[in-house]
Formats: structure tokens, sequence, C-alpha cells
């Protein structure tokens, strides 16, 4: 079943029509749960119930907010300086890479390939020259693709949940090592991904070529509902671990992992 997944991991055929996936029974078993908390959480709007209603109320995502409201810098805390390079994978508008330059002032290489996005990323380079947009997102090779215009869940692989009715755009996607070679990155000091699944191709790429080792700090978000990701998320982590510690955990949401 999961060969059959990832076969068809970036068709345009929405993929619900073959099979339930892992996570959609997972999501069916929690059912009733998310329907007391959808309702106990009723007066909440905007941004949040967006994020409450994307991890279907599971107790990861309420453990984030916990610890986001005790440690509100805790996407942005490392030990950075003026010399420090930072890669924002997945940058979206730029308002992690905008709190990271007010508190460190590193050199940044932000990789937007939404045009809509990269457009407002850019206007941040005028207060932060040390900020490098960079027109293309970072994946496991290189090749022209099609982007869904979602804002914040914006994404190349296609999930009938949220795309209907969602536009799409031509966006490059370059294979990372070639990236790490055309813009001469040595090592990173921090690497933050949130690009909706991609992350996938993009750190087993980076495994395959032996880049893990340059990061010093790996700040990921996984996608639960990408074909094959409980597989694949433990193959990743397991290398990970080979020369990395795992800081913090919120399960498919974020983590942290640092330089043994």
């Amino acid at each position: 079943m999961r060969l059959f997944f990832d076969s068809f991991s970036k068709s345009s055929t929405p993929l619900s029509k073959f099979f339930i996936t892992a996570y959609d029974l997972k999501k069916l078993v929690l059912y009733p749960r998310t329907l007391y908390l959808r309702y106990k959480e009723r007066k909440t709007a905007g941004f949040v119930k967006q994020a409450l209603e994307l991890h279907y109320y599971r107790p990861s995502f309420y453990k984030f907010i916990a610890a986001n409201i005790e440690k509100p810098d805790i996407l942005y805390e490392h030990e950075l300086d003026r010399q420090s390079v930072v890669l924002d994978v997945g940058a979206f508008t730029g308002e992690w890479s905008r709190q990271i330059s007010l508190r460190y002032q590193p050199t940044i290489y932000a990789f937007e390939p939404n045009p809509n996005s990269f457009q407002a990323l850019q206007g941040k380079v005028v207060e932060f020259p040390q900020l490098l947009p960079q027109p293309y997102g970072l994946g496991g090779c290189s090749e022209a693709a099609n982007i869904s215009l979602r804002g914040l869940g914006s994404s190349t692989y296609h999930n009938e949940r949220v795309d209907r009715g969602a536009d799409w755009v031509a966006v490059k996607i370059v294979a990372v090592d070639e990236a790490w070679r055309s813009l001469e990155l040595g090592r990173v000091d921090l690497m933050k991904i949130n690009i909706e699944g991609a992350e996938f191709p993009l750190l087993e790429k980076m495994i395959d070529t032996g880049l893990m080792d340059r990061v010093e700090c790996f700040m990921i978000q996984f996608h639960e509902w990408h074909p094959g990701a409980y597989r694949r998320r433990r193959r990743i982590r397991r290398e990970l671990a080979r020369t990395h510690k795992l800081d913090w955990d919120y399960n498919f949401v974020w983590e942290k992992w640092s330089k043994l």
C-alpha cells in the first residue's frame, strides 16, 4: 500500500480516491475527541482556530501551544551572531527570518517559491540587508513544479482536503545539494524547514549527499498528511540521531535537533 501511495505522491489525482491512509484512520479514531474539543474551543478564532483544525485538536499541538506560552521565543532560540549562517526553507513572507534578524543579525538565505509570498519576503530586505531571498524552493531534485496558492499552507503536493478551488502557479525547485554548491555554503548554523510535505525528499537528499552533518541545528515541521509520512519521518529521525540530539519534539508540529 505504501509503495502505491509513494508512486502517486506528486500526481494531480487526489490520493484519497485510491486508499484510506494511516493518517485518515487516525483522524477517524480521534473524531469524537475532535468534535468535543471543537465545541469546547468554539469561541477561538483566527490563526489559532485554523491551526487547531489543521492539527485536529491533537495533544501534541496543545503541548506546543503551552510551550509557546511559557517560552514565546521557542522557535527563535539558538546560539547565533552576526557571523552565523541561517537557512529559512519555506520562508513564506519572512516573519521567521525577521524575528531571527532582530535577535541575532545573521546572514539568512530565505527560500520561497510562491511568487506572492516572495514579494512580501523581498520587502523585508530594506530593513534587514543581511536577508538574502531566493525565489525558488529546495527539494530532493531540481524540477519545475506547480504550487497551490493557499497562503501559509501553499504546497507542491496535491491534498484534496485543502486544495479544492485553489489556484496553482508554476515554480522552480532546486536540489538542495545543487543550491549548496551554487550559493557556496559551507557549514550552516541553523536550518529551519517548513515546506508542506516537501521536507521528506529534501531531508532524504541531504542524508544521501552527506549534508546533514554540515548543519549545526535543525528546526523541522513534518507534515503528517503526506503519503508515507510516518515511515519516512522515522527513517529521517534515525539518520539525524547519528549526528544530532533531539532538543524538543512536538509530534508532527515542530521539533529541534542540535549537533552532538
